[in-house]
């Protein structure tokens, strides 16, 4: 990848080589049963989480940015993102208390746009969401039993940052029209298949009018579910965002 693109990337916590200084998970990893449960000790013990599902719903909001990172390529861009993930690595930042890991692809291609935008535009929305978070998300609910809404959730709240932060720069403004028509169909109009075995899109129910609330000065969307980041050791405060009542006992 150019240095211009990957430096693009970084700002979603994409790196291009792991430092000598740093560990990392295998990606395919978080998609086996058997070898997940290690990691959510691990990890949750880093975050000073009180149980698995709290460290499920943390690890589901730290993989959103691989889907950042490839919806960014794609209406950016104009690019397909191919990812192998066996080559996947989770890479983690010694000391860090919170869990924010970044992502090392390893061998990957990119697929220029084809013809029919909209034909190609579902092919990468199925490779991110049905390909990606579906199995992710099945395989943490099977190990922990936590609520697959709150995970995606957790990855909603960060495709709306991505587009909503992208059409309020300046930078982007000869790309609003792509940008609002992906940000749109995503969210709004790709079929459930997209995202997996669904009868709804599983986004759609997440995009609410954004409010203003207490202390914010600018409007937030106010999420609908709660994903327990106020129960970790190392944080205690609640989200801005965060729905009422969310002040509840370790699940």
């Amino acid at each position: 990848m150019p240095s211009s693109l990957s430096s693009e990337l970084s700002n979603y916590r994409y790196i291009d080589e792991i430092k000598s200084t740093h560990s990392f998970i295998n990606g395919k990893d978080f998609f086996d049963s058997e070898k997940l449960p290690a990691h959510l000790v691990k990890i949750g013990a880093q975050m000073g989480s009180p149980t698995n599902k709290i460290t499920a719903s943390m690890i589901v909001k730290r993989m959103a940015f691989y889907g950042v990172i490839h919806l960014y390529a794609m209406s950016v861009w104009n690019k397909r993102l191919v990812v192998d993930i066996d080559e996947l690595k989770v890479v983690e930042n010694p000391g860090d208390p919170l869990w924010l890991p970044e992502f090392y692809f390893g061998e990957y291609t990119f697929i220029d746009v084809e013809n029919v935008r909209t034909l190609w535009r579902e092919e990468v929305i199925a490779e991110v969401f049905s390909g990606f978070f579906h199995p992710l998300l099945e395989t943490l609910r099977n190990v922990t039993r936590f609520s697959k809404l709150v995970m995606w959730e957790n990855i909603a709240i960060y495709i709306f940052w991505l587009y909503e932060s992208l059409l309020n720069n300046e930078e982007y403004n000869a790309l609003h029209n792509r940008l609002r028509d992906d940000f749109h169909f995503i969210v709004h109009e790709a079929s459930p298949a997209l995202f997996g075995p669904y009868k709804n899109n599983p986004l759609s129910r997440f995009d609410s009018e954004k409010v203003i609330r207490e202390k914010n000065i600018e409007p937030i969307r106010v999420r609908k579910t709660c994903c327990f980041s106020n129960l970790l050791e190392k944080k205690k405060n609640r989200c801005s965002t965060c729905p009422n009542g969310c002040n509840m006992p370790p699940i």
